[in-house]
């Protein structure tokens, strides 16, 4: 059993009407990788717009030569071969990007070829993952931002995210929260700012809204500037959450013993595939620090999450509903919960 070939295309999709402003042409453009072995069990793995084009290339070049003739479940050692050639320093960028997608499809072809899904191989901790959504997005009135909120809790989702920091002046968002709280009662309320903030503009919002039970505060920081999270979490008593898009683990490492972040938020499809996330994952369990997921492409990073004893929550994110509609099969939402798949695999298909 060998990898026969890898093959990777960019896909993009125009967001749905509420999503338009607020994630652009580029949000909906992904990269989708296919690995085949000389047995035909296919494997799928996915990976976000950032850098699409040349990552698609160094899937469809690079990778696909030198892995060609690998065992696809030696999934360590086709990481190690693929980063000795390519990523001697340990960069971030196209090269993690592209091992996001690889790495999830050997999960997957593992799974199919052992006839289990790749939670239960992970060590199957839980049949299920609670679900929050992130529906509240700038595009929206105060009206539909409340709508949208109280919808998706009706729904049974854990939660609802509002963006900040994306085009309103502080005080209007810190509006918009408190009439978003207003209508949710108690319920767990989120913030995300996509990094828009200096840290003293993220404690001003954080003190306008100090009495509106933030469940916790995404990206507050311009960069995700470490030195900056950790001076913001000693200043405000909202709790701090990050990491959807870094690639680098030694970042996770130093947010963990810098005491940057109350959350860690690692995402499968950027951070170097499910191998990575569970050693973030394990990581974040011995520093007592409690992991949900973020950045969209749940069903990737399902496995993980329902499979490693310290999984957490998962985000749906309203942005990315154009981008379901490419899954042929996706991971059942019922009761609050993620379903993890019965299938062999990841438990996710996309269309032709």
């Amino acid at each position: 059993m060998t990898i026969a070939s890898i093959h990777a295309a960019v896909e993009h999709i125009k967001p749905e009407r509420a999503a338009d402003a607020y994630a652009g042409q580029e949000s909906l453009t992904y990269v989708r990788c296919k690995v085949t072995t000389r047995d035909g069990i296919t494997g799928i793995g996915v990976t976000g717009r950032f850098l699409s084009a040349e990552v698609a290339h160094l899937l469809n070049g690079g990778f696909a030569e030198t892995a060609k003739g690998l065992d696809p479940l030696d999934i360590e050692a086709v990481t190690a071969t693929l980063a000795k050639k390519f990523n001697p320093r340990q960069s971030t960028g196209v090269f993690v990007s592209a091992l996001s997608a690889l790495d999830l499809a050997l999960w997957d072809i593992k799974g199919k070829m052992l006839n289990l899904p790749v939670a239960r191989l992970i060590g199957g901790a839980r049949a299920a993952v609670p679900a929050y959504a992130t529906v509240g997005l700038p595009a929206f009135t105060e009206t539909e931002l409340i709508h949208a909120c109280t919808t998706a809790l009706t729904a049974g989702f854990h939660g609802a995210k509002i963006l900040v920091g994306a085009g309103r002046s502080i005080t209007e968002d810190a509006q918009r929260i408190r009439a978003v709280r207003a209508a949710i009662g108690r319920a767990p309320l989120m913030l995300d700012a996509n990094c828009a903030y200096t840290v003293a503009e993220a404690k001003r919002l954080a003190t306008l809204v100090a009495d509106c039970d933030i469940a916790f505060f995404e990206e507050p920081v311009r960069g995700n500037d470490l030195a900056a999270l950790a001076e913001l979490r000693r200043a405000i008593p909202i709790p701090l959450a990050s990491g959807q898009m870094i690639q680098s683990m030694a970042w996770f490492r130093d947010a963990l013993t810098g005491g940057a972040l109350d959350v860690l938020q690692p995402n499968a499809a950027f951070c170097g595939g499910l191998s990575a996330m569970l050693r973030i994952l394990a990581l974040a369990e011995a520093h007592g620090v409690p992991v949900t997921g973020a950045g969209g492409y749940e069903a990737a990073n399902l496995p993980a999450m329902a499979g490693h004893a310290h999984g957490g929550m998962l985000e749906v994110h309203g942005a990315h509903a154009a981008l379901r509609t490419r899954f042929a099969s996706h991971p059942e939402f019922s009761d609050g919960l993620l379903q993890v798949p019965a299938t062999p695999g990841l438990g996710f298909s996309l269309l032709d």
